[in-house]
């Protein structure tokens, strides 16, 4: 940030802010601004004050369109330190007039607190345990819904973003035991709010690995990635404001309280068998057969590892997401050695993760520098800019690429191993 950012008039004000503003939040807000007019960068400010890059980013991006209104604005988001040192989200603090929030109740129904468990358990009807896994989920939604409109902390539009993928995962698992036409409603208004955050937190992953790519290189090199992160940001500008119109639409509103109806009933809309062709219906029974059928499902693609595609490593990793869930839905129920084995999954899902996002982002790249002439030939010859160093990016997303894919057979050895498998096995004999 270049010092003329801050008027002389400003600087006594925001040092008495830092040092005694009521809210620790902005206090921080002060302390990032006068980091950034002492000529800190915006890695240093990240440690020093304990934020995200992003965040620290967006203070940056908001004084530069508000001023000092920052400092009185809506929302405080309050942290406090965890056990490791990081910073956690932990409060909300209202200072003006909010939008409206899961604080409200559904008819008379109100909308379900964030608990450390679903409360599953062994002998409950598959039914009973879907509404309570999903209910269990569809808080932790709720509870990062403020968060994600304030736009200040991207991890909470990523929560957000991560309740409503296991909700749909859920369903997957559940939707046998409920009649047809709830799941698809439900399942329905999922998915949009799925695809709504899931544009935003993209294009946040793309800018957050294009900044830690900034950080490696010479001052002087970064700004030859401005042309690549303003659009980007435009984009994600764009995205955002259309994720706030679906949160505040009619159809959102509507779906929140035909899920929390749905799942504060017991015995609702479920499918009962008949006498005459009864089936397996209690958790006990029927979890057994999912973790098999699903550890069949990832197990099944050893066969392409040698020769597969981008394209096959990503449906691969959409299975290792499924085995995970289903295992962490029922991990009250299940044996000790669970913990272990959703940790490797987790590795694994990681892995192939990591290797889709350089996969997407050598795409975006590749038609960022097609484009490039065209934006280019708009401007002054003056004002044209040498595209190397987005060339150079997308080279480096294209080794990244690279490594993950030739790495991936090691990854997969460690992972189908009869170690795992027999802590799957034992894990499951407690039932």
């Amino acid at each position: 940030m270049r010092e003329e950012l801050l008027q002389p008039d400003q600087i006594p004000l925001l040092e008495e802010l830092a040092a005694n503003a009521a809210s620790n939040a902005n206090k921080r807000r002060a302390r990032i601004l006068l980091l950034y007019h002492g000529g800190k960068d915006t890695r240093e400010i990240s440690e020093m004050v304990g934020l995200a890059p992003r965040t620290v980013r967006f203070w940056r991006g908001e004084f530069l369109k508000h001023g000092m209104d920052i400092f009185s604005r809506a929302v405080e988001v309050e942290l406090s330190e965890t056990s490791t040192g990081e910073p956690v989200p932990v409060e909300i603090e209202t200072l003006g007039q909010m939008r409206p929030t899961h604080t409200t109740e559904s008819g008379n129904v109100p909308f379900p607190s964030v608990r450390k468990n679903p409360g599953v358990k062994p002998d409950d009807s598959m039914a009973e345990a879907g509404r309570k896994i999903l209910r269990f989920h569809f808080a932790h939604m709720l509870n990062h819904e403020q968060g994600t409109r304030l736009g200040a902390d991207i991890e909470e539009l990523h929560d957000m973003r991560v309740a409503t993928r296991r909700m749909r995962a859920a369903f997957e698992v559940f939707k046998p035991f409920y009649r047809k036409k709830l799941v698809k409603n439900l399942q329905k208004g999922l998915r949009a709010t799925g695809r709504a955050l899931g544009r935003v937190r993209d294009l946040d992953v793309l800018l957050e690995k294009a900044e830690h790519h900034l950080e490696t290189l010479p001052e002087a090199d970064r700004p030859g990635l401005d042309p690549l992160l303003e659009t980007w940001q435009q984009e994600r500008a764009s995205e955002r404001d259309k994720l706030l119109a679906h949160l505040d639409s009619e159809s959102y509103g509507h779906f929140k309280q035909e899920f929390n109806i749905f799942t504060s009933t017991p015995d609702a809309e479920v499918r009962h068998s008949s006498g005459t062709n009864s089936r397996p219906d209690l958790v006990q029974h029927v979890l057994p057969i999912l973790v098999y059928t699903n550890l069949a499902r990832v197990r099944a693609l050893e066969g392409i590892l040698s020769s597969a595609t981008v394209e096959q490593l990503h449906a691969l990793r959409i299975e290792f997401k499924k085995l995970r869930y289903t295992l962490e839905f029922f991990r009250e129920v299940l044996g000790p050695q669970a913990k272990g084995v959703v940790e490797e999954l987790k590795a694994m899902q990681d892995h192939l993760g990591d290797l889709n996002d350089a996969n997407v982002a050598c795409q975006l790249l590749g038609k960022f520098i097609e484009n490039w002439e065209e934006r280019q030939a708009e401007l002054p010859l003056h004002e044209r800019q040498n595209p190397e160093p987005v060339v150079a990016y997308l080279a480096a997303k294209h080794a990244e690429r690279y490594q993950l894919m030739v790495t991936f057979p090691q990854a997969w050895e460690h992972f189908n191993r009869p170690e795992l498998m027999a802590n799957i096995a034992l894990a499951i004999s407690v039932l």
